[in-house]
């Protein structure tokens, strides 16, 4: 095995708490790996924007470290702000994703360049109370400049747009990722019904149990990141990489040292080479610290 280069993390269920926080012994840990040489790749379904304020806390901007957003739709490379983007789904297929969503009574959730497209259900009125709460949040803060928190450590630019769709004709652009939501058993029930042909021309994620994540084929953590390794003259064999959910799957398998969360799902455990403790437990901090241990 050569040395590691590059440590890329799993935000949401990894580097973060439940909270939406990094523990401070993560933190130095990180940042001592840094010191000695080792670049972060922070690699997560949220949007770049969404990214950069754990990024500046762990000062990957002063060490070569990049960003990898949306699945890896777009990555950035801290210090320069130079961004990359990766394909998109096409309007056709977006509305296709939509009419399915609507005819199964779930959630959508579309990001596209310029806001977000929503659809939520009669079936989940609380969530829709929730949604018609942030909305008119959104109208205010499109007042002022720059980003503000929405929920959960989820930030949204002021000047993004949040359009409520009732038809496929009103997805009008490209978008970027698909999220889908509902309850466990109904949401798994309702992929299922998906058409073949529809989902050959995408990657579905189960993020969490009630949460999937859809993007083009071809577009993931995993193949940004080789991006990344490629440009800087090395490959998967210098990358350990933490993750928790589906859409760590191939980041963990090819790098040289997969590393899943003890709260991980259990696919993402039976293709890990090492099992840590959960995103509580300081899980990447412990693995870090061994391996500068074994490096001195």
């Amino acid at each position: 095995m050569r040395a590691i280069k590059f440590i890329a993390c799993d935000l949401d269920g990894t580097l973060l708490t439940d909270n939406k926080d990094i523990l401070v012994s993560t933190v130095n840990s990180l940042i001592e790996a840094q010191k000695r040489g080792i670049r972060l790749i922070l690699a997560s379904g949220r949007n770049s924007a969404m990214i950069a304020p754990y990024a500046e806390k762990l000062q990957i901007d002063q060490y070569g470290g990049y960003m990898v957003g949306c699945n890896g739709h777009h990555i950035v490379e801290a210090q320069t702000g130079i961004r990359i983007e990766n394909e998109s789904m096409d309007v056709a297929t977006s509305a296709r994703l939509f009419a399915f969503a609507k005819k199964h009574h779930l959630q959508f959730l579309a990001e596209y360049p310029r806001g977000f497209y929503v659809y939520v259900p009669k079936s989940l009125f609380p969530i829709k109370i929730v949604v018609g709460y942030l909305k008119q949040r959104h109208k205010l803060k499109k007042r002022h400049q720059g980003d503000y928190s929405v929920l959960g450590g989820f930030t949204m630019s002021s000047q993004a747009y949040v359009h409520s769709v009732s038809k496929p004709a009103d997805i009008k652009e490209s978008c970027i990722k698909i999220g889908i939501t509902h309850f466990p058993k109904m949401l798994n029930w309702a992929i299922g019904k998906m058409d073949a042909d529809l989902r050959e021309k995408l990657n579905v994620m189960n993020v969490t149990s009630y949460w999937i994540d859809i993007m083009p084929k071809g577009i993931d953590k995993s193949a940004a990141i080789e991006q990344i390794l490629v440009n800087n003259g090395v490959g998967f064999e210098s990358l350990m990489a933490f993750g928790d959910a589906e859409n760590d799957i191939g980041m963990i398998k090819k790098a040289a040292i997969g590393v899943a969360m003890g709260n991980a799902m259990n696919l993402i455990k039976e293709n890990a080479d090492q099992i840590t403790q959960s995103n509580e437990e300081n899980g990447i901090g412990l693995v870090v610290d061994r391996l500068l241990k074994s490096i001195l």
